[in-house]
């Protein structure tokens, strides 16, 4: 299948689940009030956050499948998928475990989510903890999908679970009222039903193995955890600067102010959805290529478009910012969310640019690096997140978030341009 195509169902995949968020949200907001779907958003961010308890083997799968096919070692692929399986299930328990002892404190004390909703909100999170296992499993299967070229399968999975995230809680109020736990419940069996889909369209990878498949398997874990073991960071530290905001803001200012900050990055973040299709087919592309001329025309002529489109869109966004709130949602809102949707929509450009030096660095098996940049800005976020959300409120948070991705692009484009001088042909 050829990239353009790869593009496009990596858009599909992405894009049509908004079609659901635009029309569900708004009810959700009504009927859950402003500080329930604010701690709604927080379960989709922790579900979200936790997809990433993969610790690097769904882009590890992309990237080793990737390469063996373009090897043709196409016998070698089924012991290293089903390596890939075990380490997202055994990664996804720990994940489940941490998110467990983790819900109590979320509920009761970190996030100022007010009593009456504590009890609830507490039971939700833990549903939602049971969700990061097949969550985990879910990147694993994605990630050999797109390694096998399978774009078309991996992305009907994608719509069928974006539909799920927001058609599902609307279902839920409608049959029980406004429940947190209820909520999480749909989404934690949306996640099952995905994983399952997921196995019967790689069943052919799920044979039934010898002895010698299985030492082969041991061995094929362990290249999985040498490409992996810096996205292990990556894994960790990446989903934390993208929704680790909210919780510092929901600490700060208090949940019932949250859907101020929440909504509009929850959109804007959407926008992602382009340079995410774009280096989700870059990625087994840039990892077969050989020649260093290839590579860099290919890298330079997507990082300049990505850079194009995405400057139009987020033009586009900051433009439409406040009537379309006003229209979705209320005049009211919109006039206190216009700020903070103008600031980010600045990040969400530099965050999309970055995307294209990350997944070129990857592609060449240089998680390390990206890992070192994410650890260290992670302790530059941190302080700066803490001292203007404190001082700034929403509009301090969603400053540090943008000079946070700008430093990224700047890092990573760097990186990409030192790997491309001293590749060899």
């Amino acid at each position: 299948m050829s990239h353009k195509k790869n593009v496009l169902w990596n858009l599909a995949g992405s894009g049509l689940p908004l079609l659901a968020a635009a029309v569900f949200i708004p009810y959700c907001v009504r009927h859950l009030g402003n500080e329930s779907f604010g701690v709604l958003t927080l379960i989709w961010a922790l579900i979200g956050y936790f997809s990433l308890f993969d610790f690097g083997a769904g882009r590890a799968l992309t990237y080793e499948i990737s390469k063996l096919r373009a090897a043709g070692q196409t016998d070698a692929i089924q012991p290293i998928f089903k390596a890939g399986l075990l380490m997202t299930l055994l990664t996804g328990a720990l994940g489940t475990l941490v998110m467990l002892l983790l819900a109590p404190y979320l509920a009761q004390s970190w996030l100022k989510i007010s009593p009456h909703l504590q009890a609830d909100a507490q039971t939700a999170f833990q549903i939602a903890a049971a969700a990061v296992i097949p969550t985990a499993v879910t990147s694993g299967l994605r990630g050999a999908m797109e390694g096998l070229d399978q774009f078309l399968a991996s992305n009907i999975n994608r719509v069928f679970l974006g539909f799920c995230m927001f058609v599902l809680p609307a279902l839920s109020i409608y049959l029980h009222g406004p429940g947190l736990w209820q909520i999480a419940a749909y989404l934690a069996l949306a996640r099952v039903i995905v994983v399952a889909i997921g196995f019967f369209q790689l069943r052919a990878y799920l044979r039934h193995s010898s002895t010698a498949a299985t030492a082969s398997l041991m061995q094929r874990m362990r290249s999985l955890t040498s490409y992996g073991l810096w996205l292990v960071v990556t894994g960790i530290i990446g989903p934390l600067m993208i929704y680790g905001d909210r919780f510092f803001v929901s600490a700060a200012v208090g949940a019932d102010q949250l859907a101020m900050y929440s909504i509009p990055q929850e959109g804007l973040i959407r926008l992602l959805i382009i340079p995410t299709a774009i280096c989700g087919a870059l990625l087994p592309l840039f990892a077969g290529l050989s020649s260093r001329q290839e590579l860099a025309t290919s890298y330079y002529r997507n990082y300049r478009r990505v850079g194009g489109i995405m400057l139009a869109v987020c033009l586009s966004a900051g433009l439409l910012a406040y009537p379309g709130l006003s229209w979705w949602l209320s005049p009211e809102f919109a006039v206190k969310a216009l700020p903070i949707a103008i600031v980010l929509t600045i990040g969400i450009w530099f965050n999309a640019m970055a995307m294209v030096p990350y997944t070129m660095l990857h592609a060449r098996g240089n998680t390390k690096i990206t890992a070192q940049f994410h650890l260290a800005e992670l302790l530059l976020y941190i302080g700066a997140l803490y001292w203007l959300s404190k001082t700034y409120g929403l509009a301090g948070a969603a400053t540090a978030w943008v000079a946070r991705v700008m430093l990224d692009l700047l890092l990573l484009h760097l990186a990409a341009k030192r790997i491309l001088t001293s590749t060899k042909e």
